[in-house]
């Protein structure tokens, strides 16, 4: 290579457009506003699911007789599907794409949501329950996803606002539990949460 060669070469590789290059150009737009409801609306769903448990314990304890040790091994076996998930549904995001990866997240724990809702009996609730948890540990694929389309100078201040659908959801949970404790009983308020 003569020495204008190696030049050129250099300016055209140093002259490279990235993909954070593009978002910073174009902005927080539309498009990041409508990711940003979708991924938040499943992060209130997220938060839900997590309030849920320190509901639900004490009202199945109560209408099943069951002993505390087994009322805290509902709780547990959504932690303990966390953990399997939250290694599982990382791989799957990076294979599949953070998309798929959350639209599989969100079918497995909204479908073993639902069906713990009807659990006839105490095991059945701890199977469905460790599914919940199984689909739960997907949760951190929405904030990679949205902040995937931010412009890395503002993915800071867009995760802060992002982590307030996770207060909007606990507050959502906790009036549908105070509504609950006042009409309604423990299968129908599970029921209603999915």
């Amino acid at each position: 290579m003569t020495g204008e060669e190696v030049e050129s070469s250099s300016s055209s590789s140093s002259s490279s457009y990235t993909v954070d290059d593009a978002l910073i150009t174009l902005g927080f737009g539309n498009f990041q506003i409508l990711v940003l409801i979708y991924a938040g609306i499943g992060w209130i769903s997220e938060a839900m699911e997590m309030m849920l448990l320190s509901f639900v314990g004490p009202a199945v304890q109560s209408a099943w007789n069951l002993s505390s040790h087994q009322e805290s091994f509902i709780t547990s076996v959504v932690f303990a599907g966390m953990l399997i998930g939250a290694y599982s549904w990382g791989i799957v995001s990076d294979q599949h794409g953070r998309r798929k990866g959350f639209l599989i997240t969100a079918t497995v724990t909204a479908t073993a949501g639902f069906f713990s809702s009807l659990s006839p009996n105490y095991v059945s609730l701890l199977v469905f329950r460790s599914l919940v948890g199984l689909g739960l540990g997907g949760g951190p694929v929405l904030s990679s996803w949205f902040l995937e389309f931010v412009p890395a100078p503002n993915r800071g201040t867009w995760m802060v606002v992002f982590s307030g659908f996770w207060t909007v959801g606990t507050i959502f949970e906790a009036s549908l539990a105070w509504v609950n404790s006042l009409f309604l009983s423990v299968s129908s308020f599970i029921a209603l949460k999915d």
